[in-house]
Parts: C-alpha cells; structure tokens; sequence
C-alpha cells in the first residue's frame, strides 16, 4: 500500500512543491510545454504500476484527463483497482464515491449523445431544415383556437410568421405529427 504521486508539472520548483505537500513514496511527472501538453506517457506506466489498496496523490483533475470521457475512464480505473485518490485542490469534489462517479457517468454520456445528435444533423443530405419561427407556437396556438371568433385563418397566420402560406402547412403538418 504505497502513496503515489502524479503531476503535470512545467519547472523543477513545481514538483518539489507538490512532493513536499503530498508526502509521497514515489513521484510520477509528465514534463508539459509552455501551454500545458503533455502526451500523457508517465501517466500511462503510473496506471500500470499502481495497485490495488495503493493512495494515489494528484494536484488537480486537470492532471489526469483532457475532457470528460477521459476524467471518466480514469476514476472507473481507480475504482477497479481499489486505489484511494487524494486530490490536493481543495476545490474539486470527491469524485470517488459512488453517486459522484454515478453523475460524472451521466454527464459524459449526455456530452456523447449530443455530439452523435448534431453530428447527425450536420450529415444529413439536402438543404438543412430550419427551426420553427420564433413565434411558432404562439401563432398556431391562435390558429388552432378552439373558438372560432377568436382564431386565425392560415393565411394570416403565415404573414404573422413572415413565411408563406404552403410553408406554414409544412410546419404545421410536422408539428403535429403523431408517433
């Protein structure tokens, strides 16, 4: 049961810090350019060498994952392995319980989906169908009013829209298509 450290760190003085406030057995650093990139090399063998019941000390979630999917694969790694993380930001949450874990899960799957979803939209062939008019629903809820005095024609419901007639049909037709 060891304590591990890793850290993207860019200067010698960065990492005596963060050895000193980590009270580490071993360090692990990744070497990073000016901006912060880093191929990730060291963290990849520290995943490989740390085991099971090991602590594992990070300075930031930043330091182990470039987006979401990453964050995710990295903690269900932890979590495999039964290594305790230790985060020295105090501002980050725990993410190694399970409900947090749980959440982080939720939103990478909502982040997958919608990039599958406007990926979809963006290679569909033919022109790109255009959303309601701004004032779509408030329009056809005066055309499709149930008293007659009160409602709308078509006609004055597309000029209302600034589209034309047969445009206003085509959305309402889509609108209230039943699954």
């Amino acid at each position: 049961m060891a304590r591990i450290g890793y850290l993207r760190a860019k200067r010698k003085q960065e990492i005596e810090e963060f050895e000193s406030k980590a009270k580490i057995d071993k360090t692990f650093v990744d070497l990073t350019n000016e901006v912060g990139f880093t191929r990730g090399e060291t963290l990849k063998l520290m995943l490989d060498q740390i085991e099971a019941r090991d602590t594992l000390v990070i300075l930031s979630l930043i330091d182990v994952a470039n987006d979401v999917l990453g964050l995710r694969s990295f903690i269900a790694t932890l979590k495999e392995l039964d290594v305790e993380l230790v985060v020295l930001n105090e501002n980050e949450p725990d993410f190694l319980n399970d409900q947090g874990f749980e959440v982080l899960c939720f939103i990478d799957d909502f982040l997958k989906n919608k990039t599958i979803s406007q990926t979809s939209m963006q290679t569909k062939i033919g022109r790109r169908s255009e959303p309601y008019p701004p004032n779509f629903l408030e329009v056809y809820q005066e055309y499709r009013r149930p008293e007659k005095e009160n409602r709308i024609s078509g006609l004055e419901a597309a000029k209302k829209l600034s589209i034309s007639y047969n445009k206003f049909r085509e959305l309402v037709k889509i609108f209230e298509l039943k699954f």
